[in-house]
């Protein structure tokens, strides 16, 4: 464990390198802020840096994999590199592969520049004490504003490595996301996306909840409004929710529906069902059946008929038979998700799945490579639907084209635009694929 100290570790140049979800994304604005705070630099290119930041994931082997063959490059170069994020549950692993990089476990985010002056002087120190993280300093990013409103959630699901690396539940007051909320806002942000591992759990330990903090967040006279208009003139801003777990998403239904049609909220939701099998989700230990799953789904469809509605699915869990694959694979047939995010099983250290009898990789295989192409049409098709009309759209990105999000959240590609980012333009779509939209400027 690290010990805490009043050192001043030199200016340097950092790369931070970020991987996984928006709660990760989130994280790694807090500790760019703790490094700006401190002097050093943040550099847009690698090559810039003299120590770089791997912010990493752990939800899914295949990006566990990719992390680990950058973390050997790096090694193998020489560069002094720190390692964060929820890779760092599995330390024993990290240090076979990087034995003298420090290691930040999530809940010592504050301890970054400490970790850089260790990385300096080739210390492979473990920063594992905890600290509140409401009070650290971070960057405010503009259009897109990725705010945290808690860390860890209250599910044990048995294949999960995540709820290793962020055990205990941990909300931030609303005070304390209202405050990042309208400092954002202030600088430019439009669009908000509500950050955790489970939004629903939010408040559970401190005698809040979710509907409460959007209730805040959403008042005419809330303190975001008000300098949303001094900002713009506007008001405009818009609020995306992360993942809300079924369990918590039928608890809190409709309060849920009520909010994903007011004017300031992206009509969308992610609610992972994980499989359509009612044994699998009890072997998983899951907190829903697949009957809540679908209800929820029929009943925020019924309030709001142009929401967007994404889930996670894995396949090859150890205790997936062929009729319970089936079942996932006729239930997203018929339920025409919008967003299908499909997963192969991999084992993670640490985890009762790990110990399961593991079913052979060509059956997984063979029923990722059956469900992703059947998805992917349902969502081609919905989003065909869709050609010729006409939508307004928040410009959130530039890469060759400028790219925004109707107010369903729909990706949407648009074509000689030359405007700016935060822009709010009407679109009409003339072209889809399965992922989003190519739309023109009217």
């Amino acid at each position: 464990m690290g010990e805490a100290s009043e050192r001043k570790p030199p200016a340097v140049r950092v790369f931070l390198e970020t991987y996984g979800c928006t709660l990760n994304q989130a994280e790694s604005d807090i500790m760019a802020g703790i490094l700006k705070s401190g002097g050093h630099t943040l550099c847009e290119k690698e090559e810039d840096a003299e120590i770089l930041i791997i912010n990493t994931c752990t939800v899914k082997g295949a990006t566990e994999n990719k992390i680990i063959a950058r973390i050997k490059k790096l090694v193998a170069e020489g560069k002094p590199i720190v390692l964060a994020g929820c890779l760092s549950a599995d330390e024993k692993r990290l240090r076979s592969f990087a034995p003298t990089a420090p290691i930040v476990k999530t809940m010592s985010i504050s301890r970054i520049a400490d970790a850089i002056e260790d990385a300096i002087d080739g210390q492979a120190t473990v920063f594992s004490d905890y600290e509140r993280k409401d009070r650290l300093p971070r960057i405010f990013t503009a259009p897109i504003l990725r705010v945290p409103i808690n860390d860890g959630c209250v599910g044990h699901c048995n294949y999960c490595q995540t709820k290793i690396a962020r055990p205990y539940l941990r909300s931030y007051s609303m005070k304390t996301v209202s405050g990042w909320i309208s400092e954002g806002i202030s600088n430019g942000a439009k669009e908000i996306q509500l950050a955790s591992q489970d939004l629903g759990a939010y408040g559970l330990d401190i005698r809040s909840d979710l509907i409460k903090l959007l209730d805040t967040i959403q008042g005419d006279d809330s303190e975001m409004r008000l300098r949303a208009v001094s900002a713009s003139g506007s008001g405009d801003f818009f609020i995306r929710l992360g993942m809300i777990n079924p369990d918590h998403a039928k608890r809190m239904l409709p309060d849920i529906a009520r909010h994903l049609k007011s004017p300031n909220m992206y009509r969308f939701i992610h609610i992972p069902l994980q499989s359509g099998s009612e044994k699998v989700c009890k072997d998983m230990e899951r907190s829903h059946s697949v009957a809540d799953f679908v209800a929820i789904v029929k009943r925020l469809r019924d309030e709001t008929p142009d929401l967007t509605i994404a889930t996670d699915i894995i396949v090859g869990y150890p205790t997936e038979r062929e009729e319970d694959y089936q079942m996932t694979l006729d239930l997203m047939r018929s339920l025409k998700l919008d967003v299908v995010n499909v997963s192969k099983f991999s084992p993670r250290p640490g985890t009762k799945a790990k110990s399961m009898e593991q079913l052979d990789n060509g059956t997984i295989k063979r029923r990722s490579s059956e469900l992703v192409p059947i998805v992917r049409e349902v969502s081609a098709e919905k989003n065909r639907e869709l050609i010729g009309r006409t939508f307004k759209a928040l410009v959130t990105e530039k890469d060759r084209d400028f790219k925004g999000r109707t107010m369903s959240y729909k990706t949407v590609v648009i074509r000689d635009f030359d405007g700016r980012l935060g822009d709010i333009v009407d679109v009409r779509i003339i072209g889809a694929a399965y992922w989003g939209l190519f739309g023109e400027i009217i």
